[in-house]
């Protein structure tokens, strides 16, 4: 084949790569010229992390209320002073205070309570004039004594001594029961002698007697209230009761 021979052979392949070339460069220029189709908008009912509520917290549940310690505490002893009396609790505290001013009824509960035992009951006889009435209630080892208050009679606040009480063992059913000055059932003459008590007399029957603080009622005219005193009774060689109430002298 002669050179002129190739030359116009070789015009159609140069007009088809052209023509392949143009249109290659057309797909590329339509490809890249498609608009960038946008992201998907979040869904309306998503909330972006950052903003999403906390939480809420589950409530603390609020600790039951704690028994008192009064309520639970076990009682010790039965404390007898000037102003009445208080059941004591083993750690000290009080757990129920009577005064000699006031009326019996819940003092009765709150011993039978804690003695675990009912009390017997008697009648001690007054003169209506300087003491009233009053119904004992008898504990083994215990006894209080409230005035009975009469139809016409004088009320309870008028009488210096509206209820008593004594003492005739140191325990009632475990619970002890104390007065002041060290002194108990049971302790000699002798040393009752050695607490130096305010005074001392012989009753009837050739037995001493022993009052201590005899001076709790100096102002009791003034502010009508009687500090009670206790009162020792022995058999001869040793005590057999106390029993608080105010100073008389005999």
């Amino acid at each position: 084949m002669t050179a002129q021979s190739r030359s116009k052979a070789l015009v159609p392949l140069l007009i088809a790569a052209g023509v392949l070339a143009v249109a290659v460069v057309l797909v590329l220029v339509m490809f890249l010229g498609r608009p960038t189709e946008p992201a998907a908008a979040p869904s309306p009912s998503s909330t972006p992390v950052d903003q999403q509520p906390s939480p809420t917290p589950s409530p603390t549940p609020t600790p039951s209320s704690t028994p008192s310690a009064s309520a639970d505490a076990t009682p010790r002893e039965v404390a007898v002073g000037p102003d009445g009396f208080d059941i004591v609790a083993e750690d000290g505290t009080s757990l129920f205070t009577y005064l000699w001013t006031d009326d019996a009824d819940d003092a009765v509960a709150e011993l039978t309570d804690v003695f675990g035992a009912e009390p017997s009951e008697s009648l001690v006889e007054g003169d209506q004039t300087h003491f009233p009435d009053y119904t004992s209630y008898n504990w083994d080892g215990f006894a209080l004594r409230d005035m009975i208050p009469s139809e016409g009679g004088k009320s309870r606040d008028e009488y210096f001594t509206p209820s008593y009480a004594s003492i005739t063992a140191n325990e009632v059913n475990g619970i002890a029961v104390v007065g002041e000055f060290g002194l108990a059932v049971g302790l000699s003459v002798d040393d009752v002698r050695a607490l130096d008590p305010d005074e001392e007399i012989e009753m009837s029957d050739g037995t001493p007697r022993f009052f201590f603080a005899t001076d709790r009622d100096d102002d009791a005219v003034e502010d009508e209230v009687y500090g009670y005193s206790p009162w020792v009774e022995t058999d001869g060689s040793a005590v057999v009761q106390i029993t608080y109430r105010p100073y008389s002298e005999l």
